[in-house]
């Protein structure tokens, strides 16, 4: 036999359930979310249904040369010219070429070859570097390559400060650039 203990005879009292009135419990924020989300569902699938909706837009044919004509307003004669006109499409007309193209020399002076250096037996060609402005001018010339020669590349320089060119284009629109031209001294043998 066994004998009962304290904790078997006195059970504890059960802790009294909360008033009715009392504060409760809302309902879990996961299922606001859900609510929340579906609601901006619905409102994005409307709103894509209305603008998917559109009036259908109405062409008109361009206008014919007949309405435009002075003369006796007779109905009856221009009514076959606007069918006519109505049954051909219009063409486009055709858009210009834009023709991209860099800098070239029209009126090159040929420089005059070096005394030193024609009495040296110096030969070379030079690259000249210059800027050509949207007149054919050319402005800061300077040598891009060298001969060897000083005198040469002097030359070459100046002769081709006093060049006109054939601007660059772009986008159909003369613009400034950069070319370089080659010059060349070459000594005639006999």
């Amino acid at each position: 036999m066994s004998v009962p203990n304290d904790r078997e005879l006195n059970p504890q009292p059960l802790p009294p359930n909360p008033p009715p009135d009392g504060p409760r419990k809302s309902a879990s924020p996961l299922i606001w979310i859900l609510l929340l989300i579906a609601l901006l569902a619905f409102g994005w699938y409307f709103y894509n249904q209305r603008s998917t909706v559109t009036p259908p837009v109405e062409t008109l044919p361009p206008p014919t040369t007949d309405a435009m004509t002075p003369g006796p307003d007779t109905s009856a004669e221009r009514e076959p010219a606007k069918r006519t006109a109505a049954a051909k499409p219009a063409k486009p007309e055709p858009k210009p070429k834009m023709v991209d193209r860099d800098p070239r020399p029209l009126a090159q002076a040929q420089p005059e070859y070096p005394a030193a250096a024609f009495r040296a037996g110096e030969e070379g060609t030079v690259i000249v570097r210059a800027d050509v402005d949207v007149n054919g001018n050319a402005s800061n010339v300077e040598v891009a390559k060298r001969s060897g020669s000083r005198d040469l590349d002097r030359a070459a320089r100046d002769a081709v400060r006093k060049w006109r060119f054939e601007p660059a284009m772009k986008n159909g629109k003369a613009v400034a650039a950069t070319v370089q031209v080659p010059v060349e001294f070459k000594l005639e043998r006999q």
